[in-house]
């Protein structure tokens, strides 16, 4: 027998919902109000938000903060947009990525200041949006989708007729580790002296990490048992 295996949707992450050549029919409605704008959505495999887009249309002016939630509404990560572009995707990327459970609700949104957001009416009511391994709801099937709150910044949980409000994550499956050794520093030790010490160890779930071994050095040489 022969056997030909390829690699999984996920290994072309970091992945979105929306290619970047993808734009709305209304860039800007006329809604000049305070707003948080969002979209639910799932992965199929495990791995880690790392950031938040939207789609700016040339209105949409002023302040934008980018939101993660679970789907109880607890905040996960913020972070405001900076140097954005007058129009066209924007993109923040959170200060430490947030680690995501396979096929569980997630809530992704950004709150602006100025309104005249972008927006697609009955978008999520023909159809959800299924870029493997993200995908976004079709309208019912978790609720309504998308989903907004106006005034200051808070979890999205209102929706009306399945509007696409433009807001996508950023998905990668793996994220970049911190591979340098500890070093421990004692000064003036005695001799005979019996030197102990901990080692902590912190890890999401979806990590996949642990301890290789400890090496105990003396000005630099390896010491042994």
């Amino acid at each position: 027998w022969t056997f030909t295996t390829i690699a999984g949707p996920e290994a072309n992450c970091p992945c979105t919902l929306w290619d970047e050549s993808v734009v709305p029919i209304v860039p800007s409605v006329v809604d000049p109000s305070t707003i948080e704008l969002g979209v639910k959505f799932q992965s199929d495999v495990a791995g880690y938000i790392t950031g938040i887009r939207f789609y700016k249309g040339p209105t949409n002016t002023g302040n934008h903060i980018g939101n993660l939630w679970d789907s109880s509404g607890q905040l996960l990560a913020t972070a405001t947009f900076v140097n954005e572009t007058a129009t066209g995707w924007q993109q923040v990327n959170f200060s430490a990525p947030v680690a995501i459970v396979a096929n569980t609700t997630y809530v992704a949104s950004y709150h602006t200041d100025s309104g005249n957001y972008a927006a697609n009416s009955g978008y999520f009511s023909q159809g959800g949006v299924d870029n493997a391994p993200l995908r976004a709801f079709i309208d019912g099937a978790q609720g309504g989708n998308g989903v907004y709150q106006y005034g200051a910044t808070g979890f999205p949980s209102n929706s009306y007729n399945a509007t696409n409000y433009w807001v996508d994550v950023v998905f990668a499956t793996e994220v970049a580790s911190d591979n340098t050794p500890p070093t421990v520093t004692m000064t003036n030790p005695v001799d005979d002296a019996v030197i102990t010490g901990n080692v902590t160890l912190a890890a999401d779930a979806a990590d996949d990490i642990g301890i290789a071994g400890v090496q105990f050095l003396l000005d630099g040489v390896t010491l042994t048992a």
